[in-house]
């Protein structure tokens, strides 16, 4: 059992953490102007592996980095270098507001798995929950329709790759600083965006593009701290709804920073991947929980 004030934190967290890596996204998009995706990731990645580690060693926790090499922590730094990988290259014909709010569609994609590989039994309402969530999808993606790109279909992958993430960062001992497991993912992300030097042709950075993966750097750091947190020691249906937040937040900075408002249809397929998400993780927080096991044993002491 989670507490509720503990709860209540992770909630707070969330809301912070998803706002952050809106804007995370706002400088992406503003460097992908000027250099490649996998030019963005390592050479992020290096700003904020050189920030974090001033941030141990300020904070006494450099001996902690030996943890970076934890399975866990490994898996869930692949996993976040993945989504960062296959996020950018998708926000290159996408708005990140679009991109962002089929993101969301994490939770039921998710379900939808669990039935295909792991042949799980959900009731009809979840099934409804899933269908109406990929039906907004459609409505952002468009497919069929002179607006389709099939780089719009990389951020369903990502939702895959997000819920592994999440599964994994639930599972990270608590002996492991939430700094370390930062470092640890802009360390891999670091390395991805090397590897892709190799097939992505690498641009010279001005002035302009290193402030926009300065502020990336930051933004991401302050994004990872902030959702690691918000996991830790809370029930992450409870939590997870509230990542809702980086939709709001991408929409506005979509039009604020680059004249781009999504259409009606696509606000509409917002709306309804919001609707569905949340619509299942009420049904799932509101389900009854089985009784304690001392309360079952209370009438047979009794007896």
């Amino acid at each position: 059992m989670h507490a509720p004030n503990a709860n209540r934190r992770g909630i707070l967290l969330m809301i912070a953490g998803s706002s952050i890596f809106a804007t995370n996204d706002a400088f992406s998009k503003l460097a992908l102007q000027h250099i490649p995706p996998s030019e963005i990731l390592a050479v992020r990645g290096i700003m904020a592996a050189l920030l974090l580690l001033a941030l141990l060693s300020w904070k006494g926790q450099l001996a902690a980095i030996r943890h970076a090499i934890d399975g866990r922590v490994l898996m869930r730094a692949g996993a976040e270098a993945c989504v960062a990988m296959l996020f950018i290259t998708a926000i290159t014909v996408m708005s990140i507001a679009d991109a962002t709010a089929i993101l969301q569609v994490a939770p039921l994609a998710t379900m939808a798995a669990a039935v295909l590989f792991f042949r799980a039994h959900i009731s009809w309402r979840y099934w409804t929950a899933v269908i109406v969530g990929f039906v907004g999808v459609g409505m952002i993606v468009k497919p069929g329709t002179s607006a389709f790109d099939s780089m719009a279909l990389l951020p369903l992958a990502v939702a895959f790759l997000i819920a592994f993430r999440d599964f994994i960062t639930g599972r990270i001992g608590a002996h492991v600083p939430t700094l370390v497991v930062t470092f640890a993912t802009a360390m891999v992300g670091m390395g991805f965006g090397f590897a892709g030097s190799t097939v992505e042709q690498w641009n010279p950075l001005d002035l302009t593009t290193l402030a926009y993966l300065f502020g990336g750097s930051l933004s991401l750091i302050g994004g990872h701290l902030l959702t690691i947190a918000a996991f830790r020691g809370t029930d992450p249906s409870t939590i997870a709804p509230f990542r809702y937040a980086a939709v709001v937040c991408s929409v506005g900075l979509s039009a604020v920073v680059f004249h781009n408002m999504p259409d009606l249809v696509s606000i509409a397929g917002m709306a309804l991947i919001m609707a569905a998400g949340l619509y299942t993780m009420h049904h799932h927080m509101s389900a009854p929980k089985p009784a304690p096991l001392a309360s079952r044993d209370e009438p047979r002491k009794a007896a």
